[in-house]
């Protein structure tokens, strides 16, 4: 099937087709997203309230190794969920098998782009928000470009910044519709476990990070295949074919 450039990134695009993907392969991703980011987020907020004993709360803690975690789940998460976005807009239902293979192979990668795009956005905030918010943007598809691309982390973040220009606008409200219903749930929820803060922490915290990372990486997916898309004329097919 040849696509021709559609020249508008549309938002309604990217929603639907998000959504699309998220329904039609649920049960994948929410095991993706259970085992790659809400158990490991399980795991250190019980270690957080030294459940862990003799461990206590030391063993994965505020130092180091705890942000260095993080950014490890979050490459798997991101390149497993990108893996299945892209192969569901190509007809093939996602596979964990095949998720869980690609993630391994991109984590490394994907965790350079993590400190990489981190460390630009807080010296453009740092200098001041315009910049960081503007160098957020332009990077936010580092991750697709790697696991789809096969680029190196400076060569990925320098794709990204070309395929996001003149539609920048349109992502950040995309952004902020993400994070007003972010708020929205994480209000909710709060509401519910107000007297229960154990749970909380060990229930409610570890689920709401998990839907995030879940819509996050699939909307990043999303809107790569929109601007690929738009400004290339790129179908579904071609970019599956890197997973070929």
């Amino acid at each position: 099937m040849t696509y021709a450039p559609a020249a508008r990134f549309e938002i309604a695009r990217v929603l639907i087709r998000m959504g699309g993907v998220l329904s039609r392969n649920m049960r994948v991703m929410a095991v993706l997203a259970f085992v790659l980011s809400g158990l490991p987020n399980l795991l250190v907020a019980i270690a957080g309230r030294g459940l862990l004993s003799p461990f206590g709360s030391s063993l994965i803690g505020p130092s180091g190794f705890g942000w260095v975690f993080n950014l490890l789940i979050n490459a798997l998460l991101q390149a497993a969920l990108i893996h299945g976005t892209i192969s569901d807009l190509n007809g093939k239902p996602a596979s964990i098998g095949d998720c869980l293979n690609t993630a391994v192979r991109h984590v490394l990668p994907l965790i350079g782009i993590g400190v990489a795009t981190t460390v630009a956005s807080f010296i453009g905030q740092f200098l001041f928000v315009v910049p960081g918010v503007i160098l957020a943007l332009a990077l936010c598809v580092s991750a697709p470009v790697r696991v789809v691309e096969g680029l190196g982390v400076f060569s990925a973040m320098g794709r990204s910044g070309d395929l996001t220009r003149n539609h920048r606008g349109a992502i950040l409200l995309l952004f902020i519709l993400y994070g007003i219903g972010f708020v929205v749930i994480q209000g909710l929820v709060g509401q519910i476990t107000v007297f229960a803060p154990a749970v909380q922490q060990l229930v409610a915290t570890p689920l709401l990070q998990t839907l995030g990372s879940l819509v996050g990486a699939a909307g990043a997916a999303s809107i790569y295949f929109e601007l690929r898309t738009a400004k290339e004329g790129i179908g579904a097919e071609a970019l599956a074919a890197a997973f070929d």
